[in-house]
């Protein structure tokens, strides 16, 4: 039963004073979208914003509905000017909470990017992207939703393996991948992350890292995952599942001594 009715700050603001001042706590702006709304623009279908109160210059915060003021903005042009958005002011005037507002206002929603959404998450703090995110810059790497050096877009992959295995294995797979294939963004693939996770598991506390590095020099990053989906596809196995077992038998290779050689412990 709800004993105290939860009251909703409805305020008409002028667009001039409404901004993304935190852009970590916000999806990309795409200017497109806003003039796809301004075009089939509605008074009767404008959902009021989210934002928080301002800050010392007067500014509000949009958490949520930056798309439609903009929208509001062109619109008004055509019509005159001097435009007020309606919104609802919270109360909360920090990045962290601002961010975890329009995670809950846009869970589910198609339009958001795992990239964005990580991003935002670890804005708000939360776990486990707040700690996965950490490890990622510790090995030199950084969230990115373009394939550039040093970027990683597979943030799903790292989540996979952070969860499944634990964060001491998925600081190994990104040092590994480092050290074998430098800033290439190929190598911080999904698949690769997550194959790596598989074979490090298992395997790290025997593993030589120079060894390692010299066996897997031979390819390319795509020439390995390459190699993982053509043994995937007769041995009935996932990539990432290749991935692990081609690292094990590639390392093997040339390795004399029995003991040193890389065996799984179920068989």
């Amino acid at each position: 039963m709800i004993s105290k009715m939860i009251e909703i700050d409805i305020q008409y603001i002028a667009v001039k004073y409404l901004s993304v001042v935190w852009v970590q706590a916000q999806r990309p702006y795409d200017a497109n979208w806003s003039k796809k709304i301004a075009e089939d623009f509605d008074p009767d279908k404008f959902d009021p914003l989210i934002v928080t109160k301002p800050n010392g210059q007067g500014i509000y915060h949009i958490i949520e509905g930056q798309h439609r003021r903009h929208a509001l903005e062109m619109f008004d042009k055509v019509n005159g000017g001097n435009a007020q958005a309606p919104c609802r002011v919270v109360a909360d005037a920090d990045p962290a909470r601002a961010a975890e507002i329009w995670l809950g206002v846009n869970k589910g929603r198609k339009s958001v990017s795992a990239v964005h959404e990580f991003k935002v998450a670890v804005v708000a703090k939360r776990e486990p992207e707040t700690a996965i995110n950490k490890i990622v810059r510790q090995v030199g790497y950084r969230i990115s939703s373009t394939k550039a050096e040093n970027g990683i877009s597979a943030v799903t992959a790292l989540k996979i393996v952070y969860n499944r295995h634990d964060a001491v294995t998925l600081k190994c797979v990104l040092e590994a991948l480092r050290f074998i294939w430098g800033s290439d963004p190929k190598a911080v693939s999904g698949s690769m992350i997550k194959g790596f996770g598989i074979f490090l598991h298992e395997f790290h506390p025997y593993v030589e890292a120079a060894r390692l590095k010299r066996q897997m020099n031979k390819f390319s990053p795509f020439e390995f995952i390459v190699m993982a989906k053509t043994r995937s596809e007769s041995a009935l196995e996932t990539v990432d599942e290749s991935i692990a077992e081609n690292l094990r038998r590639e390392y093997n290779k040339g390795v004399k001594d029995p003991s040193r050689k890389l065996h799984h412990k179920d068989r």
